[in-house]
């Protein structure tokens, strides 16, 4: 499982050329969509759309 998952990191960043096989199934695009929902809601998180303050630039 490790080895799996760092064979995906290792070609997300670039490292490796061949992508891993278990990256286009199912579980694959199950991971893809938990990943970029992860990054859809640190976004609204820190963008400030979220917040109840008032920001003012001088």
């Amino acid at each position: 499982m490790l080895t799996m998952l760092r064979v995906g990191i290792e070609w997300i960043a670039g490292e490796r050329d061949d992508a891993p096989t278990w990256f286009f199934g199912v579980s694959g695009w199950f991971l893809r969509c938990c990943a970029w929902a992860a990054a859809i809601v640190l976004i609204y998180a820190f963008s400030g759309q979220s917040s109840k303050f008032i920001y003012i630039d001088f």
